[in-house]
Parts: structure tokens; sequence; C-alpha cells
């Protein structure tokens, strides 16, 4: 059986700060999507995002690296060091470890229903999340050519980040184990009609 590398979050309670820090980066993208999808992106600034969630325009590149990102809830991708270690040592079938690596690694949006929303009202935001495919795809070939060549890398990325967009687009996931087995259901899937 493929185990997967282990996620602190879900298995530690979380302090106080991290409390306060998750709903510090909840209130700067309930700000973004609201405004963003009331006046478009270029109509709204950093600093009215701040406004409405009572922080310093300097806390919201502690969350956000643009308010694209913010609107979209979508946090910048790096791996992690123990998924890292983990997925370079794993012993596993490649594409099941690099599932449970992409599980670890890629945040997806809790606010999906509204993220698609989004993307509905504002189809100029279409671009900006497949800039964060592209990033995080990239985020991920040097952990992922640990184990395999450049090319196999980069196609063995590219499956699981297309798994990881229908994942996306079908259900809600309820952490990185779960995320794991449903990107190794479709991966399997695509397999399946590729070889039909």
């Amino acid at each position: 059986m493929t185990t997967t590398p282990a996620t602190t979050t879900a298995t530690e309670p979380c302090s106080l700060r991290e409390r306060k820090k998750q709903q510090t980066r909840s209130a700067l993208h309930d700000a973004a999507l609201t405004l963003v999808s009331a006046h478009g992106l270029d109509g709204v600034t950093v600093e009215q995002i701040c406004t409405d969630a009572d922080v310093s325009p300097r806390t919201f590149f502690n969350y956000f690296s643009s308010k694209a990102h913010a609107a979209l809830g979508l946090d910048t991708v790096e791996v992690p060091p123990a998924a890292a270690t983990w997925f370079a040592t794993a012993e596993g079938r490649f594409i099941d470890d690099l599932c449970g690596l992409v599980a670890a690694t890629v945040p997806l949006s809790q606010d999906r229903r509204r993220m698609k929303e989004l993307l509905v009202l504002r189809p100029e935001m279409a671009p900006m999340v497949m800039q964060w495919m592209a990033e995080s795809r990239q985020s991920l070939l040097a952990t992922v050519g640990t184990r395999t060549d450049e090319q196999t890398a980069r196609t063995a990325v590219a499956l699981v980040m297309s798994a990881l967009s229908e994942v996306a687009h079908r259900e809600t996931v309820g952490g990185p184990d779960e995320l794991a087995v449903r990107l190794r259901a479709v991966v399997g899937e695509m397999g399946a009609l590729a070889s039909a």
C-alpha cells in the first residue's frame, strides 16, 4: 500500500498564532474575492482589499503574491521539506508516490465553489489559474527529478497536475490523504482511456 507524506496540519492542533494567521488569510481572500467579483481585477487595489480585511497593505504580501492569487485563494506552491524527503526515499510506484507528493504540496482552494463562480463571472481570471498551475508544476520538478530523468519528470508532473485539475472540478476533498487517493483514481482513469 502506498503511503503519503505526513502533514502536521492534519495531525496537530493549531496554535493560537496559526489560527490567527488562518483568519487573516481567510479575511484577505474573502475581501479580494468579493471586490474582484464586483469590480474586476483592474478595478480593485491591494489597499482596498486590505481595508476591507482590516489589515495593513504590508501584511497582504505575507499571505498572497498578487490580487489575483488572493481572489482565487491560491497559495504560492513550494514543496515542503518533509514531503521532498519522503518522495526521494519512497519505494512505492512512481506515479502513486507523485500523487502523494502533489497532494502534500499543492493546496486546493478551500472556497472552490466561489472560485468557480468568480471564473464564470470574470473569465479574464482564467489565465491566472493557468499561470498558477504552471508555477506549481515548475516548483515540483526539482523534487520529482530526484527519482527520474527530466523529461519523465515533466510528463509525470503534467499528468498528475491534470488529474488535480479534474479532481478540483469534480468534488470537495477532505485533506491531503484523501486528495492523494482521488488523484491516483483519476490518473488510473486517464491510463485506462489512453490504453483503450
